[in-house]
């Protein structure tokens, strides 16, 4: 594993793991959730990304600047969209599959439709990322509903700041539909940390551009445990 940098903050970061033979492989690129707070970086997601390139594939880990650190309304959203397009020239072309978890779920979703956010936005990009596919782990896919809701002590108004309404329609994959890429929503209906609503919004808004899968009685973080047979679930959609 080697560590890259995007940015000058300390948070501005991409672990990278190459296994050797890969250079063909589509690059898992994960984006770490914690509803977009300090308290949680993308080290939870180490023993995760060590699984994945154990079996050949690819990986770019992303850090951001976060709530409560040097992040949330803007520079969250820098933070990823920087990442995001750099990661075609560090990883040598390869095709990306954004894989994001919980708030990562949103970022990733988010990151692969700012082609539709209008040229107005600090956000917007002439043409899609280049991202081939993006696979959403029990995420924050509705904005809206997850503000409406007061998801662990109203995040999304931290993120968002005191302007939520306004800037909801720049910042919500809701908003964004249809995302011009594959997207698959794998959410369980155990899941107490971010309820499976969301994704079954998001999944009908989105017709049939959103393939939702629902495993019964999974819970929120099953699907990045390497030693939780769901976790294969996303190994197969990456090979």
């Amino acid at each position: 594993m080697r560590t890259v940098r995007y940015g000058e903050h300390a948070d501005q970061v991409i672990d990278l793991w190459e296994p050797p033979g890969s250079e063909q492989r589509p690059a898992a690129v994960l984006v770490h959730g914690g509803y977009w707070r300090q308290t949680y970086d993308r080290s939870y997601l180490v023993p995760f990304a060590e699984h994945l390139a154990a079996q050949g594939i690819p990986v770019a880990s992303v850090e951001y600047r976060r709530v409560r650190g040097a992040g949330g309304w803007p520079g969250t959203f820098d933070d990823v969209a920087q990442a995001v397009d750099a990661l075609p020239e560090l990883l040598g072309g390869r095709p990306l599959v954004l894989v994001g978890h919980s708030a990562g779920g949103h970022l990733a979703l988010w990151a692969s439709g700012r082609h539709r956010l209008p040229p107005t936005s600090r956000w917007h990009r002439d043409s899609r990322p280049q991202v081939a596919k993006v696979l959403a782990l029990a995420p924050l896919c509705d904005l809206a509903r997850a503000h409406e809701l007061g998801l662990s002590d109203n995040a999304v108004t931290e993120l968002l700041g005191a302007r939520v309404a306004e800037r909801l329609p720049e910042t919500d994959p809701m908003a964004l539909l249809p995302l011009d890429v594959p997207v698959v929503v794998l959410h369980g209906d155990a899941d107490v940390h971010v309820p499976v609503e969301l994704a079954k919004r998001f999944a009908e808004a989105a017709g049939e551009s959103v393939r939702l899968v629902v495993p019964p009685g999974v819970d929120h973080f099953q699907f990045t445990d390497p030693a939780d047979p769901v976790s294969e679930l996303v190994v197969r959609e990456l090979t």
